[in-house]
């Protein structure tokens, strides 16, 4: 029994992680939205600051699925609307946070992932309050 158990540590060892590329197609094969450069191409030339958002999401012990998201950078309303929301559901803020800023063309790409990842709003949202001066760390000392 203990050279079972060696044997499949030594294959779990042995074997890496697969990364799958997200979900950016439909079943036959065609794209659902632009390719992220294009995206960032399109909508940075217009004077706008987007930000690119990757997220890998573990499938299982083998296997990440990664995706790229674009985001505009959030405006004030935005965030004042996802506080707003946040004592009563913040899941729901996070979702509503996100499908806020996300470009035009991924809404629908983000809307079928966060049905599927529903936790993936609460990373999201993460990085987009740092793009609004959420620090990670502050400090204070005593004057």
């Amino acid at each position: 029994m203990m050279e079972v158990i060696n044997e499949m540590d030594e294959k779990v060892e042995s074997s890496q992680v697969q990364t799958v590329p997200s979900g950016q197609e439909n079943l036959n094969g065609q794209e659902k939205t632009p390719p992220v450069e294009q995206l960032k191409r399109k909508y940075s030339g217009n004077g706008e600051k987007v930000y690119t958002v990757s997220a890998s999401v573990m499938i299982d012990d083998y296997t990440d699925e990664e995706f790229a998201f674009v985001f505009m950078k959030p405006k004030t309303a935005s965030y004042d609307r996802y506080v707003k929301m946040l004592s009563s559901s913040a899941t729901k803020a996070a979702r509503t946070f996100s499908m806020d800023n996300i470009v035009p063309e991924q809404r629908d790409f983000l809307t079928d992932t966060l049905n599927e990842y529903p936790a993936m709003s609460i990373s999201l949202s993460d990085k987009l309050l740092k793009m609004l001066g959420l620090a990670d760390s502050t400090f204070v000392k005593k004057l």
